[in-house]
């Protein structure tokens, strides 16, 4: 008997899931959901997953950030362990809103480098440059789809007047602690960041990954005939020498405007989150975790300013996604690949230097019509093109074309292997 596609997914992606027009199932409550934990507790947590996972005939597993990575133990190998849904023959995507290396914390490097490398589960990264970055690197299985906003009910009428006070808001942390007094960089960290960040002043398209292993050959890519822990040492290796370079483009593109706006503006522009005063002695307001009146002040202050984290080379964050998906008017620092997701000046405003930023801060704050028309063509471009549920039907379309899953209507999923996972945990 033919069925839809059934795809269990966490809370996040529960409504943009059944927004695609999936069959969707929720994935059963943990003791804790934390990306970070650790492998011991993630087999813990695959006794809970795996007879839902049977029960239901789940036929894709869709995460968030590695949150519902789990195992069991190897049914065939004594003492080894695989993905719970390796072992049951079901394809898995982890979507990454954060890096890979802001994911597993609690897991030692090589054991996640490792993990990494196993061909049993598709990871779906938002960025280009960190895609291309990682399939070079070794990782099999990178899917580059963009970042996109959550579904959800979005108010698509007229924006409200202006709250009094504050004309201009940025909300979210600053992008770097790098800073702080105890802090330290061992001196052999810095040459490399510093090196790539002079090469993007002039080049701003080359990624690091092509100034590293390319124009200044600084290190060697892991080779698929290196024993495991060498690949995953050189991997580290990497990663540590782009630490000085994310610490760069976190003050590039972020942190220096939350200081210059303040100097410029005073009163007029409101800072939205926490850590400026620790790290930056920089007034702020604290964060706003009620989501809907987080929304209602991306709506309602006139300019609501993006900014760019460290980590992003090429791509998007969640914020542009948010705040036009909300109606808010963006005005954001630019990336490479923002033209493939708003027509600047049409549906979206940017700049790129201090003075650009206040002419184009004044030059809205006259033209009250063109900022709101803005607004709403940045909204119909996010609502119409950019939410997870688009997203999810394509995910869906490149399993098909890729064979990982039969195309159209299925039935239940065929026996299939089930490849093993080399790592030994703790009993």
């Amino acid at each position: 008997m033919r069925r839809p596609i059934r795809i269990a997914t966490t809370r996040q992606l529960e409504y943009s899931v059944r927004a695609a027009g999936f069959e969707t199932y929720l994935l059963p409550d943990l003791p804790s959901l934390d990306f970070n934990r650790s492998l011991e507790q993630r087999l813990r947590d695959g006794a809970v997953y795996e007879p839902f996972l049977r029960k239901h005939d789940i036929d894709l597993v869709l995460d968030y950030d590695t949150s519902a990575l789990t195992f069991v133990p190897s049914p065939t190998r004594v003492g080894e362990y695989a993905l719970t849904t390796a072992a049951l023959g079901i394809p898995y995507v982890a979507f990454y809103i954060d890096l890979i290396t802001a994911t597993m914390a609690q897991v030692k490097w090589e054991h996640h480098w490792h993990l990494l490398e196993n061909a049993t589960w598709i990871k779906w990264i938002t960025e280009r440059v960190q895609a291309e970055e990682l399939t070079r690197m070794g990782i099999p299985n990178i899917i580059n789809l963009p970042m996109a906003m959550a579904d959800g009910e979005f108010d698509t009428g007229p924006l409200p007047e202006p709250d009094p006070g504050p004309a201009v808001a940025f909300m979210g942390h600053p992008a770097s602690s790098w800073f702080r007094s105890s802090q330290s960089v061992l001196p052999g960290q810095l040459f490399a960041g510093l090196l790539a960040a002079g090469v993007r002043a002039d080049m701003p398209d080359v990624p690091f990954h092509k100034i590293y292993y390319d124009l200044y050959q600084l290190g060697e890519l892991p080779q698929a005939t290196d024993p495991p822990e060498l690949r995953a040492r050189k991997a580290l290796q990497y990663f540590n020498a782009k630490f000085v370079y994310n610490a760069y483009l976190a003050i590039k593109q972020r942190d220096r405007w939350a200081r210059y706006l303040q100097l410029k503006l005073g009163d007029a522009f409101e800072l939205i989150g926490d850590f400026w005063q620790e790290n930056y002695g920089l007034k702020h307001t604290p964060k706003i975790c009620d989501q809907r009146l987080l929304h209602e002040r991306m709506r309602r202050v006139p300019i609501c300013l993006n900014l760019l984290k460290g980590g992003l080379e090429s791509g998007m964050n969640l914020r542009h996604l948010e705040i036009t998906a909300h109606g808010g008017f963006m005005l954001t620092y630019p990336s490479l690949d923002l033209p493939h997701f708003f027509e600047v000046g049409k549906e979206c405003a940017v700049f790129t230097n201090e003075q650009e930023l206040m002419e184009t801060i004044a030059y809205y704050l006259e033209h009250d019509r063109e900022r709101r028309e803005i607004a709403a063509a940045g909204q119909r471009r996010t609502l119409s093109e950019h939410l997870l549920s688009h997203r999810v039907v394509r995910l869906v379309e490149m399993l098909q074309q890729g064979g990982v899953l039969p195309k159209g209507l299925r039935a239940a999923p065929p026996a299939t292997s089930t490849p093993q996972l080399q790592v030994t945990l703790t009993q």
